[in-house]
């Protein structure tokens, strides 16, 4: 069992706000697990950055009128603010342009490929635009994938997940000026992928993924992998350190890898939280590594990165469950920045508190298939759930501590038949969300729907005790009763935690516990402890929230 873990969430590139659909994936995600590490004890620390070299980040700028790295600057600021606002918990947020360490570990990784061996010069035809007098990857090109028939930007398939070599494209335009491109001949640094196909299967075999991403490695390693460059003459990243090659630039794909070792050993060194130097800690068998990222980057983290670790240096131990999630749609359609088809995050977070933001986007998690955001849901969950179920309840649960129990914890030993039922199902409960916490069964959404289930069962418990509550409410039959409901409120505080960390230790300061939730085998509370009057810990959503965040 891992005592220590490395959580990594995919990068933010910053070329546009963030909306709900980001919130949803691998940042809400990667926060919850690492959350769920420490909430059972263990350390972790969770890693991430800004994914500056993205070709899409100058592509948008040229579209604003504005300089690059001012631009990415600017909404690198507001995605760490917006992270700040959602409660997300960031050992590590490393700026490649302000990271002379992040620089020279992707020149370091660059190198020792070469040194080695591991990369081959290749001479092949390219897609080039004659108007703009541009080389065409990524963001710079669209064409149609030939593998699913989707509309697909060059090197990878958002849709399908598949890589693409850029020339595979059925129809290629220029994404700037909409011409059809020309074939030119480029030599660059290429990996051959297709030589690790064995070696990947054989790892994906042992580690932790989620169902979707299992079949497409299957079907990746399987089908034959395209070798991919890793070098491409652009202008946009980081100088390639490869004679011949110093006017290319290092595909941001493989920059990543060492990338992720950049920021988990930064996390490390902004938190003390394990002795020893990055990779002694990384390569401690007692270490987990937990990947987060959407679907669409699945051959990515999957398949290229962990081959390029292999090549890179054996030693290192690869990633121990990679975690993906899908699309999360907006009034069934894809949230779109370029349409404005989008709630921005910034904008809810202003309006709505992160415990119910989080809350929602965790009970709708798009985790192996896509969801939908819509108003009427928000309300059903935010105004029927949380202020008109689970405050009740509270309600009703504080005011009977005071009335009946003085406000202290009530002795259990009056327990009868039905209550030790009810413990029994609510231990039930509690592995469930245990389970739902894990890397090997994590899901959010089943965490969420077993807190619901907890607030549910204990409402209809106390419906039952009601009768005993009335009739005999100095009994030891009535305390037992109130014991069990305190219990419910105990365990709901420990596995609410995760998921809405504000809640959960308002709820566990008021059942009298000292500092933060930590998950206990035992539910019910001493005897006598001291409780306090039970806070408001949720409130109905303003009636003209929509115009509020929407703007109209």
């Amino acid at each position: 069992m891992a005592t220590f873990s490395i959580v990594t969430a995919a990068p933010p590139t910053p070329n546009g706000d963030l909306h709900l659909g980001h919130l949803a994936g691998p940042y809400s995600g990667a926060d919850i697990y690492a959350r769920a590490c420490r909430l059972r004890g263990e350390r972790s620390v969770y890693a991430t950055g800004s994914d500056v070299h993205q070709s899409y980040v100058p592509v948008k700028a040229r579209s604003m009128g504005r300089e690059p790295l001012e631009m990415a600057q600017g909404f690198a600021d507001e995605i760490a603010a917006i992270f700040s606002s959602a409660e997300f918990t960031t050992d590590s947020y490393v700026r490649p342009q302000h990271s002379p360490r992040h620089r020279d570990n992707v020149r370091e990784f660059v190198r020792v490929l070469h040194e080695n061996g591991r990369l081959e010069r290749r001479t092949e035809e390219c897609l080039y635009c004659e108007t703009c007098r541009r080389y065409l990857f990524e963001a710079h090109v669209t064409g149609t994938c030939d593998r699913c028939g989707a509309a697909s930007d060059g090197n990878s398939c958002e849709n399908c997940a598949w890589p693409n070599v850029c020339t595979d494209l059925t129809d290629p335009h220029c994404n700037a000026c909409g011409a059809t491109p020309s074939l030119r001949a480029f030599e660059r640094l290429v990996f051959p992928l297709s030589r690790y196909a064995r070696r990947l299967a054989e790892y994906h075999e042992k580690i932790v993924l989620s169902p979707q991403l299992e079949a497409v490695c299957r079907d990746m390693t399987e089908g034959g992998l395209p070798d991919i460059p890793i070098s491409h003459p652009t202008d946009w990243g980081i100088p390639v350190p490869v004679e011949g090659f110093e006017d290319q630039r290092v595909y941001v794909w493989a920059e990543m890898v060492p990338g992720y070792l950049t920021s988990f050993a930064e996390a490390l060194d902004a938190t003390g939280a394990a002795a020893g130097d990055w990779r002694q800690v990384w390569n401690d068998p007692g270490t987990d590594v937990v990947q987060f990222f959407g679907f669409d980057n699945g051959y990515f983290h999957a398949v290229l990165f962990p081959a390029l670790l292999m090549a890179y240096d054996a030693s290192l131990r690869l990633p121990t469950a990679l975690l993906t999630n899908e699309f999360y749609e907006l009034e069934a359609a894809k949230f779109s920045t370029s349409r404005r088809h989008a709630i921005w995050a910034v904008d809810l977070l202003a309006q709505v508190p992160a415990d119910v933001v989080r809350f929602v986007l965790s009970l709708d998690r798009p985790e192996d298939r896509r969801t939908n955001f819509t108003w009427d849901r928000f309300r059903a969950l935010a105004d029927g759930e949380l202020a008109g179920t689970w405050q009740p309840w509270l309600d009703a649960l504080f005011a009977r501590l005071e009335t009946l129990g003085s406000g202290r914890v009530p002795d259990a030993a009056g327990a009868t038949r039905s209550h030790r039922r009810f413990l029994t199902e609510l231990a039930g409960l509690a592995d469930r969300g245990d389970r739902a916490y894990r890397a090997d069964g994590f899901s959010p959404r089943l965490a969420t729907r077993v807190l619901c289930d907890i607030v549910s069962g204990a409402r209809d418990f106390s419906a039952a005790q009601s009768r005993l509550y009335a009739s005999r409410p100095g009994s030891p039959e009535a305390a037992a009763a109130l014991a069990a409901e305190v219990a419910a409120a105990h365990v709901l505080a420990q596995l609410a935690h995760p998921v809405m960390p504000e809640f959960a230790e308002r709820l566990w300061q008021a059942l009298g516990c000292q500092g933060t939730p930590v998950r206990r085998s035992a539910e019910l509370l001493p005897a006598g402890q001291r409780t306090s009057a039970g806070p408001t810990f949720f409130t109905a959503l303003p009636a003209d929230l929509e115009v509020k965040v929407m703007g109209s």
